[in-house]
């Protein structure tokens, strides 16, 4: 009895997990730097908004498919595949290789772009070798501050660049997708948690896409919050940023973060802790594509233009849809030591299967599962 009561009250949850991982990396199309916003906008023209002081808020024309914003510049994927970037240049880090990429990604004052054969080329700031990247091939790349790291096809991840805080350490597990900021990097799991290890070493449980700031005051400054903002999208669409006070409901496709350290009175050093301070914000794009910011909104960079919807990640399936999945025919099989078989479930044109292991039970008395495998099934 205890098994098919497993079987029935935990399918249900399979139905949405398995879902939501069709689409394992999105391209970005909303970024946050230090204090602006950029974003592709639904006919793949770019919009940004907030400071201004280098040039970062004035795309160029064009059509994109992706953006990637750093500390004061930003660089996004052309619909052509090439690489155009603007903003502040003192580095060499709006200087973009020619040729056509899958991916761009921007640190803090680097970039790095992926080939469609999984290699990786790097340009910008390399004084803690944060371009000088290894061959790969990856599936995808993420950049902190000065560090840059590659998923693996096989969900392993590579790190290179500053390594002081562990941000550049190999991880022991494998991934879903991964994401760099201040010294720190976080990537989801194959078995969905979102963990983060560097300047922080910290578990944040179930999360579907998430994002980390590229700037944190981890020493000077006088400020005693080492952490840069995280936020995160929980499994049914909601948002997650514990740092914060407060964030909008709705169901929302993705989130980006941003902040600095800033002075607000006339400072004569970085340690004075009554002249600085550090200011963070969050924007999302919601389901229609409406924009939202929350959070500190100095130089207006949590006022997103009125009117202007974003396109939404490649791949994004709404929350409601997943509903789809639960009218398919499921053939499945929990085993003796109570893991589950998941033999195939009948989604759209695919058929996936997927392997649990039994966790026992958690801090609070209920059965946990892990999950092991998942793929296609024809």
């Amino acid at each position: 009895m205890l098994i098919k009561k497993i079987n029935q009250s935990f399918i249900y949850l399979i139905f949405i997990m398995l879902c939501s991982l069709s689409n394992v990396y999105a391209g970005s199309t909303l970024s946050a730097g230090a204090n602006h916003v950029c974003g592709v906008k639904e006919d793949n023209t770019l919009v940004c908004w907030g400071d201004n002081s280098q040039n970062q808020v004035d795309p160029p024309d064009g059509t994109f498919t992706e953006v990637s914003a750093g500390f004061h510049f930003n660089c996004a994927l052309s619909t052509d595949g090439s690489v155009s970037c603007w903003g502040e240049d003192t580095a060499g880090e709006t200087s973009p290789p020619p040729g056509q990429f899958i991916q761009v990604e921007v640190g803090g004052k680097h970039a790095c772009a992926l080939k469609d054969n999984g290699s990786p080329i790097c340009w910008g700031a390399n004084d803690s070798s944060q371009v000088s990247y290894p061959p790969g091939p990856f599936q995808q790349l993420t950049l902190g501050d000065a560090h840059s790291c590659g998923l693996k096809p096989d969900g392993t991840v590579e790190c290179w660049g500053d390594g002081e805080s562990g941000q550049a350490n190999i991880a022991a597990d494998t991934f879903k997708s991964i994401v760099a900021g201040y010294k720190t990097t976080c990537g989801i799991k194959t078995d969905g948690v979102a963990i983060c290890w560097g300047k922080t070493e910290q578990s944040y449980g179930y999360l579907t896409q998430i994002d980390y700031g590229i700037f944190a005051p981890t020493e000077g400054y006088g400020i005693n919050n080492g952490n840069a903002i995280f936020c995160g999208l929980k499994t049914d669409g909601s948002i997650s940023c514990p740092s914060l006070e407060t964030v909008p409901s709705g169901i929302f496709s993705y989130v980006t973060t941003g902040g600095e350290a800033y002075c607000y009175y006339y400072c004569t050093n970085k340690n004075s802790s009554q002249r600085w301070t550090f200011d963070s914000f969050a924007c999302g794009i919601r389901e229609n594509g409406v924009i939202a910011c929350w959070g500190e909104n100095k130089l207006e960079r949590a006022t997103p233009p009125v009117g202007v919807l974003l396109k939404q990640p490649s791949g994004f399936t709404a929350p409601s849809a997943y509903a789809a999945c639960s009218n398919t025919d499921v053939d499945s099989t929990v085993n003796d030591d109570l893991s589950i078989k998941i033999n195939k479930i009948r989604y759209q044109n695919s058929n996936l299967y997927a392997n649990f292991i039994f966790a026992g039970e958690n801090e609070n008395g209920k059965l946990t599962w892990i999950l092991d495998s998942f793929g296609d099934a024809n």
